[in-house]
């Protein structure tokens, strides 16, 4: 069954058995000091359809200690909240840029197919920096999912699909899905006041990515990320390690999704 995304209301007359059964049901993910990773792509560039297969192997890689998200352009993916996170980004940078480009905790990093080694360097450098984001959390509840008011900034949430089709009659040289594609978003002011964008219902694969961050753009305060898409693992534990040497080295490494269940956990 697919998930709506709602701010929920938690009704203060309750009484406290119907309490104490609602919050037995509820999950929560607080922020961390995930660094955020974002790529402007298109269906339709040759170097995308390159780097971007990859990377599914460099988010398993990284753990929590990354959150990568799609950003499509002038494509068949583009949509409302692909279009609003680039206005958002304009604030602190309104240079135009090519396909691919990397933002690193939203500072522009680095443009084309060679740009890993210095995005890697900017997320090294991120990990260093980053104080302790505030104590807050993303929280589901059964079908729902309650995104926290902040006391300053913003908390930006995006809805991101993975192995999402491309259309036949798209002009693709890669290949038939791209992964970790923003599909829709959801921004809370300090006030409360709510913005959405693009799709919000969830796709049958899927990671959400709660960002706490300024309103007038920069770097995060805090990231978390979840999602219900889990990668077999190799007899030996080390599916990680080689999954990071094999992208370095330019070795194609192919790994399965398996079974469905939330994970956030550090890898």
């Amino acid at each position: 069954m697919r998930h709506l995304i709602s701010l929920v209301v938690v009704l203060l007359c309750m009484t406290s058995s119907t309490a104490a059964l609602a919050e037995s049901s509820v999950e929560e993910y607080s922020l961390k000091r995930t660094v955020l990773v974002e790529e402007r792509t298109a269906i339709w560039c040759p170097s995308c359809a390159e780097v971007d297969p990859e990377l599914a192997i460099v988010a398993k890689a990284h753990g929590a200690r990354t959150a990568i998200v799609g950003i499509h352009v002038t494509d068949e993916f583009e949509n409302e909240a692909s279009l609003a996170r680039i206005e958002y980004q304009k604030q602190t940078d309104s240079t135009e840029y090519g396909t691919p480009t990397f933002f690193v905790d939203g500072v522009k990093t680095a443009e084309g197919y060679d740009a890993w080694s210095d995005v890697q360097k900017r997320i090294l450098t991120q990990e260093n920096n980053r104080i302790q984001p505030e104590d807050m959390a993303l929280r589901l509840l059964g079908e729902n999912i309650e995104l926290p008011t902040p006391e300053y900034g913003q908390i930006t949430l995006m809805v991101l699909e993975h192995n999402k089709e491309v259309p036949i009659e798209a002009d693709n040289p890669g290949e038939p899905t791209r992964d970790r594609v923003l599909i829709g978003m959801r921004v809370v002011d300090k006030s409360g006041n709510t913005s959405d964008y693009g799709e919000l219902e969830l796709p049958d694969l899927w990671s959400l990515v709660m960002v706490h961050e300024p309103t007038e753009g920069g770097s995060p305060y805090g990231v978390v990320e979840i999602s219900n898409i889990e990668y077999e693992e190799m007899a030996d534990g080390n599916l990680l390690t080689i999954a990071a040497l094999g992208l370095l080295l330019g070795v194609l490494v192919i790994f399965a999704p398996s079974k469905i269940s939330p994970i956030t956990e550090e890898e």
